[in-house]
């Protein structure tokens, strides 16, 4: 209980800053907002490394990121959309999370560091994870490096534009709204079902199967290889079938897997399937991103990236609370069923809604 409160209060405070800084950096660029987040990064693993103060973890886990699922940032989508033309645009996401993906397989794999300090080296349990919190600070600097070489082309300011760019824009805003406030739902449904698990998801191994972390931690280190490598059937299945489409068939076995896997009684069984599922799960990530960086405007994007996110954290909210209290004094598979419904209202809301909006890559418009 007091996990999924603790995960619900880093998530809202994480949708909040996902929406400032997709307003914000459609306004005044992409590139100062990129340093700002890795220099949040960096400082963050310094502080969760030097401190057990609860009430300055709490705001540095929401603001840092640290602990959760990587979320690409408004500003980043709307950079690697505007540093590709449309027909490669979801050869670069697919691309971006393939490698993001990778990076988080090896922090699944960190898991087992700690017991390495511990057993090896004599640390104390809670020293035994300050090394992960350092590299997570000297990641975030590197970034930082990386950073500094990338060009952006800066927007004129408002008063600058003349009336018909004015008028332009009014319009742009209007069709931006109609788009947002579809696509929200849909990614509030999918967050909601996901946050049912996702979360719980090491735990529940833990308290059905009595695994331990070193055990748990190669499983979603393997997992998360395999999100990886399906990056390139998303992307096959995009150009054959369609945007819409690939995302809406790669979430079904998914769907089906959150069904039936809190029935499995052996570990061995339900690895191979949470496996089987990794295959799936990750597909949608790039596709949804660069569908909606494709059917926006340039100069909206990093907003509409940024409410996008808040849509999909807000939803995420509640289920955590509402996972550890089931988990807790109801059943463990209940959160599993939930999940599942959400996630497939989920996929049938995307296909009904944009089945006929096409990406222009899909509408045979060059770029």
């Amino acid at each position: 209980m007091t996990m999924g409160l603790l995960f619900t209060v880093t998530t809202s405070i994480a949708a909040v800053r996902s929406l400032v800084e997709g307003v914000f950096a459609d306004r005044f660029g992409r590139k100062p907002f990129l340093f700002l987040l890795n220099g949040i990064i960096a400082v963050s693993g310094v502080i969760y490394a030097s401190t057990r103060n609860l009430a300055v973890l709490l705001p540095t886990s929401a603001l840092g990121g640290l602990g959760s699922m990587y979320l690409s940032s408004p500003s980043e989508q709307a950079m690697l959309s505007e540093k590709t033309t449309d027909r490669e645009r979801t050869t670069l996401f697919s691309i971006a999370s393939f490698i993001s993906t990778i990076s988080s397989m090896f922090g699944a794999f960190s898991a087992g560091i700690p017991d390495f300090f511990q057993t090896r080296l004599g640390f104390e349990e809670i020293h035994s994870y300050q090394p992960i919190f350092i590299l997570a600070a000297l990641i975030g600097l590197a970034c930082i490096g990386l950073t500094i070489p990338l060009r952006e082309e800066r927007r004129r300011p408002l008063e600058k534009r003349d009336d018909e760019e004015v008028a332009e824009e009014e319009v742009e805003y209007e069709e931006t709204g109609k788009i947002l406030s579809r696509f929200a739902v849909v990614v509030a449904f999918d967050a909601l079902g996901g946050s049912f698990i996702g979360r719980f998801l090491s735990y529940w191994f833990y308290i059905k199967f009595g695994v331990g972390p070193g055990k748990i931690g190669t499983l979603f280190g393997a997992s998360r290889l395999l999100s990886a490598l399906s990056y390139i059937l998303g992307l096959k299945m995009a150009r054959r079938i369609g945007t819409v489409n690939a995302t809406v068939l790669s979430r079904l076995p998914v769907v089906g897997v959150n069904l039936i896997l809190p029935l499995i009684p052996t570990y061995t069984v339900a690895a191979l399937l949470q496996g089987f599922k990794s295959a799936f799960s990750m597909i949608d990530v790039p596709l949804r991103q660069s569908y909606l960086m494709g059917i926006t405007r340039r100069s909206r994007r990093a907003s509409i990236a940024g409410a996008s996110s808040t849509a999909m954290r807000v939803a995420a909210t509640v289920a955590p609370t509402l996972s550890g209290y089931f988990f807790q004094y109801v059943s463990i598979m209940l959160p599993f069923f939930l999940g599942g419904t959400f996630q497939l209202t989920s996929a049938v809301l995307l296909w009904v809604l944009f089945k006929d909006i096409k990406p222009p890559e899909e509408r045979g418009e060059r770029n």
